[in-house]
């Protein structure tokens, strides 16, 4: 039986020891990423809504000690005296036999006092509001927590289509490289035997380091992509992340006209949720200034117990006397010298200015929306006509190319080409990231998830 319990604890061992080596593993590995699990990688790992995360629980724990005002209090305290020199008074004779002062001392060498208090909030106007304003700033939070998700997933969705972009544009640039290379590097074999004149390889030289140059910038900026992708996900910058989706599948996601369809409610919207939730504040201000009008009442209970004696002889019970007592305590304001009015009057302005900034919100966004719904058609717009222009100068390439190969065109027509085929390239990279982020500009707009 010892055995058969001794194999057991070992097997759970092992196991556990496994577990902990696999763990290990995938905090080290590579994560693999579509991009939706990016966004909501993004939504529970990174800094900004791991930070509204801790904002929210913070609000949580302020409702619960504004509550805990309105519960009882009890408090203990206790002292301990040692009358080195027991304090003398005089006083008359009582006797009347002599007019003059007698010394007389009062106290022990020693005292001790240990007690117990109990406070309870019977009423307060300020307190009940506070309640309310205390939920009211959960809430708050809780909104500021969404917002952030929402900005996060946006953001999410740029930085993973930018690395997605800046890889197609460094594999691109580099097939161009080489492609120079080879034709340079056979225009030169063909000048050295007379078949080429020379202005057609110095031609193609500056096109090669033109281009050349062109990838060593396209491949930096995929590192810098990279890493502020790893940053807007919070994940480490050492750790190696394998993007599972290529770029024509973000671009079905840029591509999605649903959006166009969709009604755009400002009272929906996030921003707007906050703008009157802040404005519920400043109500809740105002009624709390008013309630210092008004009274409030606490009860209370208190017992001691006191020792005196010239010796400290804790023990005996015969030098230990209870003190106790219960009352209410009312505070009723009378006069402030106008301080409560102006203060008040100073809260019915800060809520006349929330329900502007509230008034302001919704234009805003309902200008917000129109604009990004009129930059989301434009983009696509965009992004087709450059599509077709790219495949278009493409074609004019490769037949450019082959007449060159066939000895009918020269390199300078090669080289012009190409140029205007970089120039629609780049014009393409920047129309397909324009789309995207303004389909995702339109989707955070609209409280899209």
């Amino acid at each position: 039986m010892k055995r058969s319990t001794l194999f057991a604890l070992l097997l759970l061992l092992v196991a556990q020891v496994k577990t902990q080596a696999q763990q290990s593993q995938q905090d080290t590995g590579t994560i693999q990423l579509s991009l939706e699990q990016a966004k909501a990688y993004a939504v529970e790992h990174s800094y900004f809504t791991r930070q509204a995360v801790m904002d929210a629980e913070i609000a949580e724990k302020r409702v619960k000690e504004t509550t805990a005002i309105g519960l009882p209090q009890v408090n203990a305290s206790g002292s301990f005296n040692q009358n080195i020199d027991i304090p003398t008074q005089l006083v008359p004779d009582f006797t009347g036999q002599t007019d003059q002062l007698q010394e007389i001392q009062f106290g022990t060498t020693y005292s001790l006092t240990g007690g117990v208090q109990v406070n309870q909030l019977l009423f307060s106007g300020s307190y009940i509001v506070g309640l309310q304003a205390a939920r009211v700033y959960r809430e708050l939070s809780y909104n500021a927590q969404e917002r952030t998700e929402l900005e996060i997933r946006d953001q999410a969705t740029q930085a993973y289509s930018a690395v997605l972009v800046a890889r197609e544009n460094v594999e691109t640039l580099d097939s161009n490289v080489r492609y120079l290379k080879q034709t340079l590097d056979e225009t030169r074999l063909l000048y050295e035997e007379g078949f080429a004149a020379e202005q057609d390889a110095d031609q193609l030289e500056i096109l090669y380091g033109s281009a050349e140059n062109s990838y060593k910038d396209a491949v930096r900026y995929l590192e810098i992509s990279e890493n502020l992708f790893k940053f807007t996900l919070g994940i480490s910058i050492e750790r190696d992340v394998e993007l599972t989706e290529d770029l024509d599948n973000v671009l079905a996601y840029g591509q999605t006209q649903t959006v166009l369809q969709q009604q755009f409610s400002y009272i929906n919207n996030i921003d707007f949720k906050i703008a009157e939730t802040n404005r519920e504040l400043q109500k809740l201000n105002l009624r709390n200034v008013k309630t210092e009008y008004m009274p409030t009442l606490n009860a209370f209970y208190s017992y001691q117990q006191q020792f005196y004696n010239n010796e400290l002889e804790i023990g005996d019970g015969d030098f230990w006397f209870p003190a106790s007592l219960w009352g209410l305590n009312l505070n009723v304001p009378i006069f402030s010298s106008g301080q409560r009015h102006f203060k008040a009057q100073q809260a019915k302005i800060e809520l006349d200015k929330a329900d502007l900034q509230s008034e302001q919100v919704s234009q805003d966004l309902q200008i917000q929306y129109a604009t990004a719904r009129a930059q989301y058609v434009f983009a696509l717009d965009r992004y087709e006509n450059t599509k077709r222009n790219l495949d278009l100068v493409q074609s004019i390439l490769s037949k450019e190319i082959t007449k060159y190969n066939e000895g009918v065109s020269t390199s300078l027509n090669v080289a012009n080409t190409q140029i205007q085929f970089f120039e629609v390239q780049s014009g393409y990279i920047q129309a397909t990231q324009g789309l995207i982020q303004a389909k995702s500009t339109l989707d955070r707009i609209l409280n899209n998830q």
